[in-house]
């Protein structure tokens, strides 16, 4: 049985209607009750197109923020790697001027050629 049918038969557990006539509606009238259930229909139907659109939203939130993230690390690695060279360059020019300046003109020009050459003779 539907939950709008009603039955005819007596029912225990409400004495004030016993039948059908008895009650102040019928499932068939399409006054206030139908306006109401039509009423309460359009609402639910609102509410979750509501609820639908919100979620959409925040996935679209969650994929803007991914693409920010992932651009924005993207230039953090790119630029912390320029920093690491730069870091590099300088720590290898000190060394290299806190060395003996005669040896460093040598390795530079390549005057003594490569290490091989030198065990050779």
């Amino acid at each position: 049985m539907k939950s709008g049918d009603r039955s005819t038969a007596s029912t225990p557990n409400n004495p004030y209607h016993t039948q059908l006539s008895d009650l102040p509606f019928s499932p068939e009238e399409t006054g206030a009750l139908g306006t109401l259930k039509e009423g309460f229909a359009h609402e639910v139907d609102d509410l979750v197109k509501l609820e639908l659109t919100a979620e959409q939203m925040v996935g679209d939130e969650v994929r803007l923020a991914r693409e920010y993230v992932k651009e924005d690390a993207g230039h953090f690695w790119s630029d912390l790697k320029q920093e690491f060279f730069n870091w590099e360059l300088a720590t290898g020019q000190l060394l290299l001027t806190a060395a003996d300046p005669t040896r460093v003109d040598w390795h530079e020009h390549h005057w003594w050629g490569d290490e091989e050459s030198q065990l050779r003779h």
